[in-house]
Order: structure tokens, then C-alpha cells, then sequence
């Protein structure tokens, strides 16, 4: 008899199970767009089966849609953003904390980052459904290359951002503070009412 071999299969990896309640990602315009697209070419009665031509086609007429035209597309995106953060907020819990206390301002970069995933465009169908890491690398990779002068406008934006933060935030707590130097007044007054209470009761008790 021959030796069997045995060949030692790959250990697949275990996929973390998928988080049902998580809130789906925010859209971007590009996708709404590319969704308009497709409703476009099934009331018209294309056949768009070649998802890499049909993407390709689209992806250049956003490139040269004008500012005007893609508006409806970015409000469309930015409401969405909006949800996703606020499902975001109530999903890991914060919703529970203070709503009234302001954000902190976004960094240089992260204000860079907004710009470039708002002007991304995917080359392939590979890459829509990876969009959100390669846009990470792309943006890291544009941002490590540019110089201290193209920078520059996302710096001065950041510090205007931080200046508002630090408006607000001493406002914010000057609001606490007074808030819980009125409770605190609350609680002593309500304090001493009640143990001048006890301290009649039991002076009359003995009498």
C-alpha cells in the first residue's frame, strides 16, 4: 500500500459575528450618485450586467458634474452623516451623558480627511466595497506628502475650530457650575429644614 499523505487543511479564521444593531455606515455622495445612476438605467431600460463598464461610465460623469449638480447628492450625504453619528452616539452609549457639552474640534488632518472622502471616487467595483480603508491609506499617504503650505488652510481652519471649542466649553461650564451651585443651596436649605423639623419635634417630645 502507498503512504497516504495527509495534507493539513488551513485553519480558517474565526469571523467575528456581525453586530446586528450597529448602525450602518454614512453614504457618501458618490454612492448616492452611483445609486441614482442604476435607478436611471433601469427606468430607461438598460441592461447594466457589465457592472465594471456601467461603473466606470458613471464614475467619469461625476467627475465632471459641476457643484451645482452634485449638491443635492452632498446634502443627501451630509444628512446621513448626520444619523450615523447620532445612531453612533445612542449605540456606544453616550447619549446617557451631558448632550449640551460641545464637541472637541477636529484636528488638521481630520478636517483634511472630510475634503478627501467627500472627492473620492472608487476606480473599480474591488474597490467600493473596500472604500472606507483605502480612502484611510490614500488620505494618510496625500497628507504625509504635502508640503507645510498646502497645509496650511486646514491648520488655520483647526485653530478657528479650537477657538469656538474653548468659547463654548468655558461657557458650558460656567453653565454647570452654576447649575450645581443652585443645587447645592437647594440641598442645604432643604437640609436645614429638616433638621430644624427633628430638632422641634424631639425639644416638644420632652416637654
Amino acid at each position: 500500500m502507498g503512504r497516504m499523505k495527509i495534507e493539513k487543511g488551513k485553519r480558517k479564521k474565526s469571523k467575528k459575528p456581525k453586530d446586528v444593531n450597529k448602525p450602518k455606515r454614512a453614504t457618501s455622495a458618490y454612492f448616492f450618485y452611483m445609486a441614482s445612476c442604476r435607478d436611471q438605467a433601469k427606468k430607461a431600460g438598460k441592461n447594466v450586467s457589465k457592472v465594471a463598464e456601467f461603473t466606470k461610465e458613471c464614475s467619469e460623469k461625476w467627475k465632471n458634474l459641476s457643484s451645482s449638480q452634485r449638491k443635492p447628492f452632498d446634502e443627501k450625504a451630509a444628512k446621513d452623516k448626520a444619523r450615523y453619528e447620532k445612531e453612533m452616539a445612542e449605540y456606544k452609549g453616550k447619549s446617557s451623558g451631558d448632550p449640551d457639552k460641545p464637541k472637541r474640534p477636529p484636528t488638521s488632518y481630520f478636517l483634511f480627511l472630510a475634503d478627501f472622502r467627500k472627492n473620492y471616487v472608487p476606480k473599480d467595483k474591488s474597490e467600493q466595497n473596500s472604500a472606507h480603508k483605502i480612502i484611510l491609506k490614500e488620505a494618510g499617504e496625500k497628507w504625509r506628502d504635502m508640503t507645510l503650505e498646502e497645509k496650511k488652510h486646514y491648520v488655520k481652519r483647526s485653530e478657528e475650530e479650537v477657538k469656538k471649542y474653548k468659547a463654548a466649553i468655558a461657557d458650558y461650564k460656567k453653565k454647570s457650575s452654576g447649575a450645581v451651585t443652585e443645587w447645592i443651596d437647594k440641598f442645604l436649605s432643604l437640609s436645614f429644614l429638616t433638621s430644624s423639623f427633628f430638632f422641634f419635634f424631639f425639644f416638644f417630645s420632652f416637654l
